[in-house]
C-alpha cells in the first residue's frame, strides 16, 4: 500500500489562513503606528473638524492624508502635496478604490507647495519635516495659501526620546530655530506621544 504524503495536510491551515487574510487587510494592517502616532488624538489636540480644508506637506503614500480626509469629512477637503509623483500615485489608487472624493493631490517642488491660495485652515507637516531642503522657504511660500488665522502643524520625531544614531532627526531647539527665522511662530508644542511633537505655528504678526 502506498503512503500518502503528510505534507498537504500540513500545508491546508497555512492556506486557509492565506484564504481568509484577504490582500486589502495586510495593506491596510498599520495598527501599530495608529498606537505611535495617534491620528485621532492628534486631530482633536490640533483643532481638526468637519468642513476644513487642510494642505498635508510631504504626504508620501497618504498614511496621515485618509486619517485627516475622515476628520474633515464629506464637507471638507484634503490637498496632499509631495514631490514624489510614485508617492502620489499610491495616494490616487487608493483614493479611487476607497472612492474618496475629498482628497486631492498636487505635485510641488522643494520650496513651492503649490497650494490654492487662500484656501486652507490647517496644513500639516508630519514625519518630513526634517527632510525638508529648504524648510524656511517652504513655510514662507505656505503663506499664501493660508485663512487668516490659519495654523501649521509640525508632527516629527524627536531624537531626545529614542536612539537617533544616524543623526537623522532634528532636535526640539534645532526645529525651533529654524522657525524662529521663518514666517511663523511658535505658539505651543505638545508632547503628548511617545516618539513626536507637534508644533503649532501661527502667521507671524506684522509690525
Amino acid at each position: 500500500m502506498t503512503k500518502r504524503s503528510a505534507l498537504p495536510v500540513v500545508l491546508l491551515p497555512l492556506l486557509l489562513i492565506a484564504l481568509v487574510v484577504s490582500p486589502a487587510a495586510a495593506q491596510s494592517g498599520s495598527s501599530s503606528r495608529d498606537k505611535i502616532e495617534q491620528p485621532e488624538k492628534v486631530m482633536e489636540a490640533t483643532g481638526v473638524k468637519p468642513g476644513m480644508v487642510i494642505g498635508e506637506i510631504g504626504a508620501g503614500q497618504g498614511y496621515f492624508t485618509f486619517w485627516l480626509a475622515k476628520g474633515v469629512g464629506e464637507k471638507g477637503k484634503v490637498y496632499a502635496n509631495d514631490i514624489d509623483s510614485s508617492a502620489l500615485a499610491a495616494i490616487e489608487r487608493r483614493r479611487e478604490s476607497e472612492k474618496i472624493d475629498n482628497i486631492e493631490t498636487i505635485l510641488g517642488t522643494v520650496d513651492e507647495p503649490l497650494l490654492p491660495a487662500g484656501a486652507l485652515d490647517m496644513v500639516f507637516i508630519v514625519n518630513a519635516f526634517h527632510d525638508l531642503a529648504r524648510p524656511v522657504d517652504l513655510l514662507a511660500n505656505l503663506l499664501p495659501a493660508l485663512k487668516p488665522g490659519a495654523t501649521v502643524v509640525i508632527m516629527d520625531r524627536d531624537p531626545a526620546r529614542f536612539s537617533d544614531s544616524h543623526r537623522h532627526f532634528l532636535t526640539r531647539e534645532q526645529v525651533e530655530e529654524i522657525v524662529g527665522r521663518s514666517v511663523f511662530e511658535l505658539e505651543r508644542v505638545e508632547t503628548f506621544l511617545r516618539d513626536h511633537n507637534l508644533y503649532i505655528l501661527q502667521a507671524r504678526k506684522q509690525a
